[in-house]
């Protein structure tokens, strides 16, 4: 299934389909979606991990709160700002990635803080809803650019 079949499907509401590329769709403006999107996706597994304390990485609040510092944040700010900036799936993807950071980053917080249930909370309800929410806002940016 390609990225326009997925969008399809996540718009009617079908939560079982699997984001897939077809030839050629990977790239779009300079950005690999598929390495983004696995990247963005992968969070989960190492929120969870480090949350579980199976995680060999030690994570820092300033290196991820930012939205920047990422492949998907420095094509936000830089190529991106100037080519889309006129579309509101642009804008849409860029509110959407700067909340899945902060939350991200509150989520280490949380934890760090010795509040690891408020933590487990945040990953297991706005943080994976904001994870969705970016591979939903970058496709449609795609599909409008099409």
């Amino acid at each position: 299934m390609g990225l326009l079949n997925w969008l399809e499907k996540k718009m009617s509401g079908d939560d079982s389909a699997k984001l897939t590329f077809d030839k050629g769709q990977e790239e779009f403006a300079g950005l690999n979606l598929k390495d983004v999107l696995d990247a963005h996706l992968a969070w989960n597994d190492r929120l969870t991990a480090y949350l579980d304390g199976t995680s060999r990485e030690n994570l820092d609040v300033h290196q991820i709160a930012p939205d920047n510092l990422c492949i998907l944040g420095k094509w936000i700010y830089g190529p991106a700002a100037q080519q889309f900036q006129q579309q509101q799936e642009f804008h849409d993807l860029r509110q959407t990635h700067k909340q899945f950071h902060l939350t991200a980053g509150q989520v280490l917080i949380e934890h760090n803080d010795g509040n690891t249930e408020a933590a487990n909370q945040l990953l297991l309800g706005k943080f994976r809803s904001l994870s969705s929410r970016i591979q939903l806002n970058l496709v449609r940016l795609y599909a409008s650019a099409q």
